[in-house]
């Protein structure tokens, strides 16, 4: 919420529902004034209370438990939890029971809202309206009554400046003044008239005011509404003098008095303020002329050639003179001792001048010399100032008969005026230029061309091609950055793809390793495998060979022993047959039983014997062969430890094979993303160029049509109407320039710059006889001599053209706080949203109000300013959610979010050039941010208050703002360095405003006045 609404809702008193959030200070309750016993009103009782401390969490748009309780009609519905009410049965009622639930209390103690908890005040009010039944009041309750702000409320929350250097708008309350830029005067008040009390512009508060870029609009924000006022001519009222007037007419050098020609030839003189005929000077002849340059005398030019001098006192006849030829312009100097007389030579159609002194003829060699004089006019008591076919002013002095200057014009003259001081002359030609001369030193003063609307159109388009101009300068040095830049992603691109390639390689290279590692470790598993089983088979057999010679060993000594009792049986058998051999005969049968068991124990004997050595032959065997496995079960296990140890390594390469090709492909992942970051960076940058390209020819050709564009305006300021007649205004400030199509221009006689444009009639080709006379009340009076004069109003009032919105209509959500008009003028774009729920961006037609674009949901919180940027293309927004907004017109996109400031922003400014763009915010900071990139530039600190407004100084770096504290600062966005601070002591400044031409800066606040520095310096011009 803008820092303006405490002040403002003091006065803007609301006595019934308001569901926008406004604090309490607008609404007058009655907790303390209701009396027990009396009736309890809902819309004077019970709403005020909810809208305070229930309404901030329970509203439609945020409805927490399904409740809401902005309406009656919501309230009726109830939410999640049921119904509200139960009539006349408090206890049974959920909305007083949550109120005094102390376990979950309602609002919430930590709400951040503001919401407090109701007093029992207020707690006995609700229970004493549902024991009376919990009517709701008519839908008139959530209307808002507005009561009148009084006058006595001057506080300003808004001031504009307008386009053309002439106007400063400031919003005093609800009343909106239109004070002189220069002068402070109050030149109108912007009034609704369907608005009471009379006199102001809106029921609350102005917010925001906005001049159009053409000075002929102004829009007003108020509440739900915004007020669009068009400069108009004020309507002519012809004078009574000039009701008879069929010819030329004059004015009294005091402007108070005029003759005019009637419809008879008589010459009438009024007197203009009494609108009261003073005398008549009867009918002598077709009248070419009047001049009342002296105040007692009027001069009389007659087409006959007749010239006459009259007292305009008495109309009496001073004197006369006859001339051969026919007179078209006649002019006195002020003491009347001068007259002199323009006509033509009816046979050569040279011009014919005529000098008189005292009525009597005073020939003039300098005069006579002028053959193409188009028309005259004195400038003081003995200078004649003569317009020339040729292009020249001729400066005449009378008494000498000599010329003392010649103002080159530069085309043929058809027009001069005096200022009634008779310090300037003003001269116009055949080509609608204008110049203001200075009579003492026939110094050019001021060449005046054109019009306001042009030279405002002139001046915009020369800042939109500065504007233009410097982002082309700025991409073109960019052009050659993308082109390096793209050469060094290319370059990088390709570096990255060789690193790539080369990662890839290595991990090929290594998952070979690791790949052929794990194949000799197989390998080598098989090796040891097959040597294990030769051990185990190797080692089965030692072990049958070692049990075998075992076992011959233990029969061979089995056979050894049962071969000794053999062996002694045989010796005893031998020895036995010897005895039985001597005993022959008798032993005939022992002795073949002793051979028989000889034999058959040799036989025996021979057996084990061969038998053993058959075991001891196999024991041998067995043995050599248990060498030669135990030989081979040694080499073996040798060759299992050799291949284990080869193993052993072999897994450590694998180990090491593997962490390498993690490792690679961990690099070759990070390769490839590098290489499709390579790549769309790349593609990126070649992707810019042509569409920095594409940009570069957009905006050249935008600068090209600006450039045809200001050089066909600059053309048709060179080419308007021929000028038929030039008047001053009775202040010398200002003089009018009347063409032969009507076009009346107004330009400052200070500045030569032009002011206004009206249309009259048409009026003749130059030939020296249009005149225009300027009356003391800004009325043009125009004639030709020939035709019914013509009165001009020179003023200007403002109408109410279009209102947008209003308090009834649901088009805009809240209070307007924030207006700003697009550069042609024809649109408006609008901030509001209800507070601390939603901000709300729209873009309105100035002339229709229809609604042309809509940003939704870009802020949380009201919108607090709104700016296009120079060209048009983008609009910033500010709220109170500590953001800033770009948005785009045409697609009405989101194209920038300008994040930083740490409370409401209430200010946003364009630098010139579009590129740059400063916040003001509540947070105590300016913040400047690049417009292409998004980013914050700088934070300027070191204010003590909330920065309420700041401006870019023309085309500088240089930015001025206002605090709460009262201080008018100046800061260079380059280094963020204060340059120079004023302030208004004891203010609170609340709108600032530049200038069109830099020079001032003005800013009001509570105190309501306006306050004027010189931009340059900060010294105070005063205060309005």
């Amino acid at each position: 919420m803008r820092p303006t609404l405490p002040s403002l809702l003091i006065v803007t008193v609301l006595v019934a529902t308001f569901p926008t959030g406004v604090s309490a200070l607008a609404e007058e309750t009655s907790a303390d004034k209701t009396a027990v016993g009396e009736d309890v009103l809902y819309s004077r009782d019970i709403a005020p209370i909810l809208r305070r401390n229930c309404v901030a969490c329970h509203r439609e748009k945020q409805a927490e438990g399904g409740l809401s309780l902005e309406t009656t009609k919501a309230i009726l519905v109830g939410g999640e939890s049921g119904s509200l009410l139960v009539a006349a049965n408090p206890d049974e009622s959920l909305l007083l029971a949550r109120a005094i639930d102390d376990d979950d209390p309602m609002p919430p103690e930590d709400n951040s809202v503001g919401a407090k908890r109701l007093t029992l005040e207020e707690l006995d009010l609700v229970k004493r309206w549902i024991l009376q039944g919990a009517e709701l009041d008519d839908d008139s309750a959530t209307m808002i009554q507005w009561q009148p702000i009084p006058e006595t409320f001057r506080s300003s929350y808004s001031l504009a400046t307008s386009p053309d250097n002439r106007l400063v708008a400031v919003g005093h309350a609800n009343r909106v003044e239109l004070a002189d830029a220069q002068t402070g005067t109050l030149t109108a008040t912007l009034v609704d008239d369907g608005l009471s009390p009379p006199g102001v512009a809106d029921v609350d508060v102005i917010q925001a005011i906005a001049f159009s870029p053409t000075a002929d609009r102004i829009a007003t924000a108020g509440y739900k509404t915004v007020r669009v006022w068009k400069r108009e001519s004020v309507p002519t009222t012809t004078p009574p003098a000039l009701a008879s007037a069929v010819g030329n007419v004059a004015s009294s050098p005091d402007q108070n008095s005029l003759a005019i020609v009637n419809a008879i030839g008589d010459v009438e003189i009024w007197d203009v303020a009494a609108e009261q005929k003073k005398s008549v000077i009867p009918s002598q002849g077709k009248i070419a002329d009047l001049d009342w340059r002296s105040a007692e005398r009027l001069t009389i030019g007659y087409e006959s050639g007749d010239l006459r001098v009259f007292s305009v006192t008495d109309a009496a006849l001073i004197g006369q003179a006859r001339l051969d030829h026919p007179i078209a312009r006649v002019s006195q100097n002020p003491d009347g001792r001068f007259i002199a007389s323009l006509g033509s030579d009816a046979q050569s159609q040279a011009s014919v001048l005529r000098l008189f002194e005292e009525l009597q003829p005073k020939p003039l060699q300098t005069l006579d010399a002028i053959k193409d004089a188009t028309a005259i006019c004195f400038v003081d008591s003995g200078t004649l100032a003569v317009g020339t076919n040729s292009g020249n002013v001729v400066l005449v002095d009378v008494a000498n008969d000599k010329i003392t200057s010649k103002l080159e014009h530069g085309a043929p003259v058809g027009a001069i005026a005096v200022n009634r001081s008779s310090t300037a002359i003003a001269s116009g030609d055949h080509v609608g230029g204008v110049k203001l001369w200075n009579a003492k030193d026939a110094t050019t003063l001021h060449t005046m061309v054109g019009d306001s609307q042009s030279r405002l159109k002139i001046t915009t388009l020369d800042q939109d091609i500065k504007r233009e101009e410097s982002w082309l300068q700025s991409l073109g040095g960019k052009t050659d950055e993308l082109k390096k830049l793209l050469e060094k992603e290319d370059a990088a691109l390709a570096k990255v793809t060789e690193t790539r390639q080369k990662a890839e390689q290595e991990l090929g290279e290594k998952t070979k390793q690791r790949d052929d590692t794990a194949g000799k470790i197989k390998e080598t598993e098989a090796k040891i495998a097959q040597a294990m089983a030769q051990i185990e088979q190797l080692t089965e057999s030692v072990a049958g060979m070692e049990a075998l010679i075992v076992k011959n060993d233990g029969e061979i000594k089995q056979i050894a022993e049962e071969l000794k009792p053999l062996e002694e049986q045989a010796a005893t058998a031998a020895s036995n047959l010897q005895a039985a051999q001597a005993k022959a005969d008798e032993a005939m049968r022992a002795l073949d039983a002793a051979k028989k068991t000889a034999t058959d124990i040799a036989a025996k004997l021979t057996e084990k014997k061969n038998q053993s050595a058959a075991i001891q032959k196999t024991s041998t065997e067995t043995a050599a062969k248990l060498t030669k496995s135990k030989t081979e079960q040694a080499e073996a296990t040798k060759q299992v430890e050799a291949e284990n140890a080869a193993l052993a390594k072999q897994r450590e390469m694998l180990a090491a094979n593997e962490k390498e090709v993690e490792t690679k492909q961990a690099d070759l992942a990070e390769r490839e993303q590098a290489l499709v970051t390579a790549k769309k960076t790349r593609d990126q940058a070649a992707d810019n160029l042509p569409r920095h390209q594409e940009t570069i020819r957009s905006r050249n050709n935008q600068l090209v049509d600006l450039k045809h564009q200001l050089a066909a305006i600059q053309a048709a300021q060179s080419k308007w109407p021929a000028v038929a007649t030039i008047a001053f205004t009775p202040d010398d400030a200002e003089l009018a320039a009347v063409d032969v199509q009507g076009n009346v221009r107004t330009f400052a006689t200070a500045s030569g710059q032009p002011l206004d444009r009206f249309q009259a009639a048409t009026l003749p080709q130059t030939d020296g006889g249009a005149k225009a006379i300027l009356l003391n009340n800004r009325q043009l009076v125009i004639c030709d001599g020939r035709r019914a004069p013509r009165a001009v109003s020179m003023n200007h009032h403002w109408v109410l053209e279009n209102v947008i919105g209003g308090i009834d209509s649901e088009l805009i959500s809240d209070r307007v706080t924030a207006l700003d008009f697009r550069g042609d003028g024809e649109a408006i774009a609008i901030g509001s949203g209800v507070p601390s729920r939603s901000g709300q961006v729209m873009i309105v037609s100035a002339s229709s109000g229809a609604v042309l674009r809509q940003f939704e949901s870009v802020h949380s919180d009201s919108v607090l300013c709104v700016r296009f940027s120079p060209g048009g293309e983008i609009l910033a927004s500010a709220a109170a959610d500590k953001t800033i907004r770009l948005l785009k017109i045409d697609t009405g996109e989101v194209v920038g979010s300008l994040d930083g400031h740490t409370h409401h922003v209430l200010s946003v400014a364009w630098k010139r050039d579009g590129r740059l763009i400063a916040s003001g915010s509540a947070d105590g900071t300016i913040k400047t941010w690049n417009v292409e990139t998004g980013q914050q530039i700088r934070t300027i600190g070191g204010f003590p208050d909330e920065v309420t407004a700041v401006e870019f100084w023309n085309d500088s770096p240089q930015v001025v703002s206002s605090c709460a504290d009262g201080q008018i600062r100046v800061h260079d966005t380059n280094n963020g360095g204060q340059v120079r601070a004023a302030g208004a002591a004891g203010d609170f400044l609340f709108a600032t405003g530049i200038s069109a031409d830099g020079t001032r800066v003005f800013s009001a606040g509570q105190k309501g006045v306006v306050n004027v520095w010189e931009t340059e310096s900060l010294k105070s011009v005063g205060t309005w």
